[in-house]
């Protein structure tokens, strides 16, 4: 064995509760080799043990803190001797409550760079995980800004205000699609420290953001910019309905990336721009607009987050009765009356260059309507098919697509009113021809 190096911390204790797992079920272990990268070679065999877990457990936040934060070491000092490697692994099972059975540090190279790596071997007890432990787990990075200038009512925005609403916002649509771990401001901070300031850097490689989030034990990082930011309202005479009309109008640019931290890759990009009526703003803000760039920010943050959902987690048939459907996705990022369009899933595709899988081909089957959301899950009616979704369900078969979002009660008020505005404007018309 090759002498190392050993953290030994305080009672490991999982948010899952791996300690009393382990203990009163039945234990199998499984032997992994992992590889790990760090600044000095207790951080790389660290990075290494943790990788190890996850492989057989899933990845554990608490597990890499746990480690990352650990207040006493039991050093080999090069020591090869059997009495010495016989403590270390037993002072390590001890310190993980036996979840890391044994392991051996199979190679450690330091490159030019001064970084370690280390490929480990590990025995690691398998336990049951919870059903909320497989929910992805995303680092949502601050929002970097643009040099423009965001004017509310002709007047300048805290511009460092809006970043942080806007990256709330988000957390808040992402925690509540019940899909996702989000890894906050400031977790990202108290676990990456100085390393974090670095994510500022627009020109960051993409590589170089994947390694920071195996940092972060995440399996996504989203970052991004808020590119532009606005609100303004006008009011104008309509002299042939003898009215004044005010209109409000917010708008939002925002890029961003979705960053698969496994493959290293983008798995989605996009720079969105948004722009909202008066009556979605008062929706959000809930009547009165005495903060329009929070009800901006927030209506852009919602439909943002419907896109990395939809990017990560597609919304799916789970249920098929008759002319009902049920989907599994419920929560704010669906509303009663949106429309979203059926496709059933076929053979998978492969770019012809890299041969590297690139989905699923997609068959349009048919439309659905919401009509009830709940926190977890959403009935909606068959609009109409091509197919007996019935006959043909299978789970995982047939994936939905927003097609159009459902009209927000102002929104309707304001078609109303155009229409009744039309018909006035209309019937003056026809006065004055039958004046001439």
């Amino acid at each position: 064995m090759i002498g190392k190096a050993l953290f030994v911390f305080g009672v490991m204790v999982f948010a899952l509760g791996v300690s009393s797992v382990v203990a009163t079920t039945k234990v199998t272990y499984k032997t992994v080799e992992t590889k790990g990268t760090g600044e000095n070679l207790q951080e790389a065999i660290n990075k290494a043990l943790v990788e190890a877990i996850g492989r057989v457990n899933g990845k554990s936040i608490d597990a890499a803190n746990q480690i990352n934060k650990a207040s006493s070491t039991v050093k080999a000092d090069g020591v090869k001797s059997t009495t010495r490697t016989k403590e270390m692994q037993q002072a390590y099972k001890e310190a993980t409550n036996g979840i890391v059975a044994s392991y051996d540090v199979l190679s450690e190279v330091e490159d030019e760079r001064g970084r370690w790596n280390v490929v480990v071997k590990a025995q690691i007890a398998q336990f049951q995980l919870a059903a909320s432990a497989n929910r992805k787990r995303i680092a949502l990075i601050p929002f970097r800004l643009s040099n423009s200038m965001f004017l509310i009512r002709g007047q300048s925005a805290d511009r460092e205000q809006a970043a942080r609403v806007l990256a709330q916002s988000l957390v808040t649509k992402l925690v509540q699609s019940r899909r996702f771990t989000v890894l906050d401001r400031e977790y990202v901070e108290e676990t990456l420290g100085e390393k974090s300031s670095a994510l500022n850097n627009p020109n960051l490689p993409v590589t170089e953001i994947a390694r920071l989030g195996q940092d972060l034990v995440a399996d996504y990082i989203v970052v991004g910019t808020l590119e532009n930011l606005s609100y303004n309202e006008s009011t104008r005479r309509v002299e042939s309905v003898d009215m004044n009309v005010t209109t409000r109008r917010g708008v939002a640019e925002v890029s961003y990336r979705i960053i698969d931290i496994t493959t290293g890759q983008i798995k989605f990009a996009d720079t969105a721009q948004f722009s909202f009526d008066g009556d979605a703003l008062s929706r959000v803000a809930g009547g009165g607009l005495t903060n329009p760039d929070t009800a901006i920010l927030s209506l852009a943050s919602e439909k943002i987050g419907k896109v990395i959902l939809n990017a990560i987690y597609p919304i799916m048939l789970v249920s098929v009765q008759n002319e009902t459907v049920t989907l599994n996705q419920g929560g704010d990022l669906l509303r009663s009356g949106d429309i979203y369009e059926v496709f059933e899933y076929g053979e998978r595709l492969y770019d012809p260059y890299t041969k590297e899988s690139i989905g699923r081909q997609e068959n349009l089957v048919g439309s659905i309507q919401i009509t009830r959301v709940n926190p977890k899950q959403s009935m909606a009616r068959v609009v109409n098919s091509t197919v007996d979704l019935a006959a043909r369900f299978k789970p995982k078969r047939f994936v939905c697509r927003l097609k159009e979002e459902a009209m927000s009660p102002g929104a309707k008020r304001k078609q109303e009113a155009r229409k009744k505005m039309k018909k006035k404007v209309k019937k003056a018309k026809e006065e004055m021809e039958d004046l001439w």
